[in-house]
């Protein structure tokens, strides 16, 4: 970014967006927490939109700012709700309340949250702004879309677990669109070329695995969870957009051989990707043990789940680190970037591989005695991590042309890599409805614009009066 102009600008928002952040985090009531909330989804799309003058990026901010407001409407619904039925927004209040009530009206607030919870932290199905948003500069990727406002959702829901936890409905939902985000992403993670949206899918995936955390209860295991993977995943971006810079691509494609000259870059990555697979004694493994812990006590379907997401995610990063890293140099001349660049990603290596100490002093874990492990669960998630480590390595660096023979050859393998190049067809589904159904209704409102003022000041004063009419029935 030091080369770039606007960087006033740019600086500007990132600091607006902390400031917003920040007071999120702090905020006692549900009416101060939306607030903030809307200003880090303007922050955010202003970003990925930084670079104006690319259409792409232009296109990615405003696709991310029309899909989180699907979940914005929704939260704003639900507080609402929540101000109509207590006649206050004051969270404590709100969760005794929650606890003590039960019943319909509480159960559709809880909805109405989590979807609001979704289209921030993009889970699946809003969650096709993410993978968009690496038009934006690496760093926006890094500290926003990886490691702050895409885990605003599951703060959200960690807030207000007492509610998830008193109604079956409301915790098997939050499950199943964590299994859904945790499977899809990683999946659509596993055959995409442009590396930061390898790692932009992994966030929508490993933010699966944080709501089903919160799913089955254990609010530690997503806070635990949120931690390291704000740390593990801005250093995996940190990496890529070093690996960017020095190769002018983002095509996993034309990458290969980095390691040689750019051997911090790739001691950076390898470390993310360790980490975030769960190796030990990596950050990541431990966080992921306390969430696979609670997912098997809650039942197969979620600690399956758990394992799968495991097997993914060792897949799609060393699939990056094969290709990028590894093999024949296909650009020379290439080099580290500088200081500013290095520093971060060595300070976050080093707390991605000692991070644990900071767990064991929290009386989380005590690895050096191995105490706090469940031997199942652990034997388990170091088993389907193996697996899926050999099969990489396998299909990228032992036998890479056998096995790209066999998947162009069968027509199942290859439609399904088709498939998920074009993120399970998500992006065509939606463009299909805002073409069939929102923009003839688009047409149809424009004809309400007659150009006469005093037409239009009557529509103007109607629904001035229909809001008013509207709040005074809400509030009694």
């Amino acid at each position: 970014m030091a080369k770039e102009e606007g960087q006033g600008r740019f600086y500007t928002l990132m600091l607006a967006f902390i400031g917003s952040m920040v007071g999120l985090v702090m905020a006692g009531n549900l009416i101060q927490f939306y607030l903030l909330w809307e200003l880090l989804g303007i922050c955010s799309a202003l970003l990925i939109a930084f670079w104006w003058d690319r259409e792409p990026a232009r296109r990615a901010g405003l696709k991310a700012f029309l899909v989180t407001r699907v979940g914005d409407v929704a939260l704003l619904i639900g507080v609402v709700m929540v101000l109509s039925t207590l006649h206050t927004t004051d969270i404590s209040s709100v969760l005794s309340a929650a606890s003590t009530q039960g019943g319909l009206n509480w159960t559709v607030i809880g909805l109405l949250f989590l979807v609001g919870a979704m289209g921030k932290s993009a889970q699946v199905p809003l969650h096709v702004w993410l993978p968009d948003a690496m038009e934006g500069p690496t760093p926006v990727s890094a500290l926003i879309h990886a490691a702050t406002m895409v885990n605003a959702g599951v703060f959200l829901l960690v807030r207000l677990i007492p509610i998830y936890a008193a109604s079956s409905l409301l915790s098997n939902s939050v499950l199943v669109v964590g299994v859904a985000s945790l499977v899809v992403g990683g999946a659509c993670a596993s055959a995409a070329t442009d590396i930061k949206r390898v790692l932009a899918y992994s966030t929508i995936s490993q933010l699966g695995l944080m709501f089903i955390a919160v799913g089955v209860g254990s609010a530690a295991g997503a806070l635990y969870q949120l931690v390291a993977q704000g740390i593990v995943k801005a250093l995996g971006f940190m990496t890529a957009g070093s690996a960017a810079e020095a190769t002018g691509t983002r095509n996993l494609l034309e990458m290969g051989g980095l390691r040689h000259e750019m051997k911090l870059t790739y001691v950076g990555f390898l470390v993310s990707g360790l980490a975030m697979a769960g190796f030990p004694p990596f950050l990541g493994f431990w966080t992921k043990e306390l969430v696979s812990a609670s997912a098997r006590a809650a039942g197969s379907f979620a600690f399956l789940a758990v394992l799968l997401g495991s097997a993914l995610t060792t897949f799609y990063m060393f699939r990056v680190v094969f290709r990028a890293f590894h093999g024949p140099e296909k650009k020379a001349g290439l080099h580290e970037p500088g200081g500013l660049m290095v520093g971060p990603i060595l300070a976050l290596s080093a707390v991605a591989a000692a991070g644990w100490v900071a767990l064991a002093l929290q009386g989380l874990y005590l690895p050096a005695l191995g105490l706090g492990l469940d031997p199942v669960t652990t034997a388990s998630s170091m088993g389907v991590i193996v697996v899926a480590f050999l099969l990489c390595y396998f299909a990228f660096v032992s036998k890479p042309q056998a096995v790209l023979r066999y998947s162009n050859g069968n027509r199942v393998i290859r439609g399904s890599i088709s498939a998920l190049h074009v993120g399970l067809g998500f992006d065509a589904a939606y463009g299909g409805l805002v073409r069939k159904v929102f923009l003839p209704l688009s047409r149809a409102s424009s004809r309400l614009q007659t150009g006469d003022l005093g037409a239009n000041m009557g529509l103007l004063v109607a629904a001035l009066l229909a809001t008013l009419i509207l709040v005074f029935l809400v509030l009694g």
